[in-house]
């Protein structure tokens, strides 16, 4: 019954936090997805630089020697997936110390993830531009996404203590080895 209770309160906090995510979204975070887009597309225009291109941004666009190659627009820049991830940390049981860890190392994760999708989009459009459209919607969306799962699968394996919790309650639950 345990397990039951756990599952529940998840799904109501998680249900929560959706919904005050939607109202707190137009009031405050909008500041915040604007800032997040122009931070992307500076940090990849560093990247770019880094590695020997002639980037430079114009706005939430990314140009390689002068020509446009990707727009960061706001639902590209990582902050949902940055919101889902949280949400998901936040709403799942575990210590608070080990979330109050654990979430900030997941956040640069997802963006330096983001800065290597967007630079490796600018890159894909910049030399196989035909290719972009099939890697935007499929490639880089898997990747990302199980870039996040297995953060995910990192928390409750790992860090949370739920799998310990059940099978010191569920001793029959454990494998027997011969």
């Amino acid at each position: 019954m345990r397990e039951h209770g756990i599952v529940l309160r998840f799904l109501i906090f998680s249900l929560s936090l959706c919904i005050v995510w939607f109202l707190v979204y137009d009031f405050w975070l909008s500041l915040l997805d604007n800032w997040l887009s122009l931070k992307i597309v500076h940090s990849t225009v560093h990247f770019l630089s880094f590695i020997g291109y002639n980037a430079d941004a114009n706005g939430i666009m990314v140009q390689i020697d002068g020509a446009d190659t990707v727009f960061v627009y706001h639902a590209c820049n990582g902050m949902v997936l940055m919101a889902l991830f949280t949400g998901f940390i936040v709403a799942f049981p575990g210590p608070i110390i080990k979330k109050l860890f654990f979430i900030p190392i997941g956040l640069l994760l997802i963006y330096i993830l983001n800065i290597l999708r967007v630079s490796a989009l600018a890159l894909n459009a910049h030399h196989f531009s035909y290719t972009v459209d099939f890697n935007h919607k499929y490639t880089f969306t898997i990747i990302v996404y199980a870039a996040i799962f297995v953060l995910w699968m990192i928390w409750v394996k790992r860090y949370s203590g739920v799998g310990k919790h059940v099978k010191a309650q569920n001793p029959k639950s454990q494998a027997t080895s011969y």
